[in-house]
Formats: structure tokens, sequence, C-alpha cells
């Protein structure tokens, strides 16, 4: 099973960024449109139903990893919060257009971190890489592509991260997620008690 944690946007906020990406890159078609009339080495949009912004990639589970994860994973205590995105970048060696926020509240990270933590305590190697919070747009891009028209002003709540499998199919890869972990406000004993939390 390849996996990876992450955050998943509600419809509303797929489609409006759906939206923004067709605004913004009116030069990037979807898969199908890309393939059939430029060739299949320009970029195409990423489905909107696809859009997610990646915690902690795990690659391939063993079954006794997957299992350890989840342990750990239920163990985590983490407040909900919001990210706006309102900047659109581009990567080279990936090839991807993104859109992200300009600054990060450091719920983010910090939720990035455990994430990480519990995978490692599940027998899961970790690549060494900066944590840069974003959602992939479109694939295949390239440093010819002109700057984006507009920009994108959309705030995204999230109270709960996932677990996600990718999965390869004849349409192309989906993400359907597997498990789920609510983000709990941090409460004081005394309404942790009161609400019946322990």
């Amino acid at each position: 099973m390849r996996c990876f944690i992450g955050l998943d946007l509600g419809p509303s906020t797929k489609l409006a960024l759906c939206e923004w990406q067709q605004r913004a890159f009116p030069q990037v078609k979807n898969r199908k449109v890309s393939n059939d009339s430029l060739g299949s080495s320009f970029p195409y949009a990423i489905p909107a139903a696809n859009y997610h912004l990646t915690l902690c990639f795990l690659g391939q589970l063993s079954p006794r990893q997957h299992e350890s994860l989840i342990a750990n994973l239920d163990a985590i205590s983490h407040p909900p919060f919001s990210v706006t995105l309102n900047h659109a970048g581009f990567w080279q060696r990936p090839k991807i257009l993104f859109a992200a926020p300009t600054e990060t509240p450091s719920l983010l990270p910090e939720l990035a971190k455990k994430i990480r933590k519990a995978a490692r305590g599940a027998g899961i190697a970790m690549e060494k890489q900066e944590f840069k919070p974003h959602v992939t747009v479109a694939r295949k891009a390239t440093s010819e592509l002109l700057p984006p028209l507009t920009l994108p002003e959309i705030t995204v709540p999230f109270d709960a991260f996932h677990l996600f499998e990718s999965v390869s199919t004849s349409s192309g890869v989906c993400y359907p997620i597997r498990q789920s972990w609510e983000l709990q406000p941090d409460l004081s004993i005394r309404e942790r008690l009161r609400q019946g939390i322990y």
C-alpha cells in the first residue's frame, strides 16, 4: 500500500482552487486535452478531486508498519487551524505548478513534525526535506509557462488529517482516504471534563 498523510480540501475549496488555476494559467489544460492536441510532454492540470496538502510522504507500507503507524497517529493531539493559499509557484525539478501560503501558521509545520515522528516510530524511513506546504495544481510544467494572471486568495480551514492511498487506475492516479483523525481544540482540564473528554 503506497501512502501519504495529508490534509484534504473541502469540495467548495477544491472548486475555487480549480477555477483560480483555469484563470491564472489558461494555457494549462486537463490531461486528456493536453494529450490529444498538444502531446504528452505539455503541462496538464491536476483533477480538482486530487487536490490535497501533503504532510508526510510514507511510500510503500508493510502491514506491520501500517498497524504501528495507525497506533502512533491515534495518539496525536493537535488543534484545528486555517491556511490561506495566496501565492503561486513553479518548481523545476518535479515540474509542478502549485498554490501555497505566503505565511505559514505555526500549527501546520508543528502537525507535520508530529506526524513525521509518528512515522519514524513505526519504522518508516523519512527523507530529510524541508517542509514546504503547497497544493499541486498542474504537472509537467516548465519555465516557459507565463506567470499567473492572478494569485489565489483562498482560506482553507482544516479540522482533520488523513491517511491517503495512492492508487493507479486506467484514467490516472487517485488518492482515496483510508483513515482520518480529527483535530481537537486545546481545552482546559475543566472543559474536557465538562464535555466528557478524558
